[in-house]
């Protein structure tokens, strides 16, 4: 088998001290989110999200679209996708999830995503080595599911705005992993990771509305009091987004307490304390 993966970022990058913070607010979690599907698998299932789309937001896609974009270019992110009225009120959205997450199993893929609770101080918080660390955790634990079936990957990721300097940097990271690294060399990695621009892919359109999700289930995850109104994501999508999830690849972990090189982000390295989520 092989898969392509179609990843994107959920949370957010920056530091994080509480959802009632003047400044630092946005998230408490941050990571990669996306699905992996067979390649045979790929064709179809963009036709199958194109539709789903362009029936559950047709009301949007005729008044919100000032461009006048066509269907398969115009996107409506996973964050405006899923917000607690829209989930509340439109049983046609609850409805669409739960046919695009069984469409993902029936297809043989799998949702799939890794992320870290961020514990540490702003002072301390790194948002380049989190990008990078989450990068390679990525790499690595999709790397051994595929080993552990035989299969082989490669990684399509939405485009960052970051440009040039961001992109050698991070295909140099997951060619350290894939290569050089003595520990853990990425065998089953086909190619660095790849960049394509999201309004061109359905696919990476569909990665970012699990993102949306998997941002929510995560943030309601690791801070429940803070984010009790997003228990209605938790009611209606978190049993069956598990069901859908690489087995045993996906999940949180603590943020580190120190900067940690990239090429050591998948050693044994002590964690924060606290209790594990996800």
């Amino acid at each position: 088998m092989h898969y392509v993966v179609y990843l994107d970022e959920f949370g957010h990058i920056g530091p994080f001290v509480s959802r009632n913070h003047d400044k630092y607010k946005t998230s408490p979690v941050f990571g990669l989110a996306g699905m992996l599907l067979p390649a045979e698998a790929i064709r179809e299932f963009a036709i199958f999200f194109y539709q789903l789309k362009c029936h559950l937001l047709a009301w949007d896609l005729e008044h919100n679209n000032p461009q006048k974009l066509p269907p398969y270019q115009w996107e409506k992110k996973g964050g405006a996708v899923y917000t607690v009225p829209n989930v509340e009120k439109y049983r046609s959205l609850r409805t669409a999830t739960f046919r695009l997450l069984k469409r993902i199993r029936d297809d043989g893929g799998h949702v799939f995503f890794t992320g870290e609770h961020k514990t540490t101080t702003p002072e301390t918080h790194n948002s380049t080595e989190a990008f990078k660390r989450q990068l390679l955790q990525a790499m690595r634990k999709i790397d051994r599911f595929c080993v552990s079936e035989g299969s082989t990957f490669m990684v399509l990721l939405d485009e960052q705005k970051a440009g040039g300097e961001w992109r050698e940097k991070n295909v140099e990271a997951c060619t350290l992993a894939m290569f050089e690294d003595p520990s853990e060399k990425c065998r089953t990695l086909v190619e660095p990771p790849l960049q394509g621009e999201s309004h061109l892919f359905q696919t990476l359109q569909c990665a970012d509305w699990l993102c949306g999700l998997v941002g929510r289930l995560t943030a309601f995850a690791v801070a429940p009091q803070e984010y009790a109104d997003w228990a209605i994501f938790e009611k209606y999508f978190g049993t069956r987004c598990n069901e859908a999830s690489l087995p045993c690849c996906s999940g949180l972990e603590h943020q580190k307490l120190l900067p940690v090189p990239a090429e050591y982000a998948a050693e044994d390295i002590p964690d924060a304390p606290g209790k594990l989520a996800g």
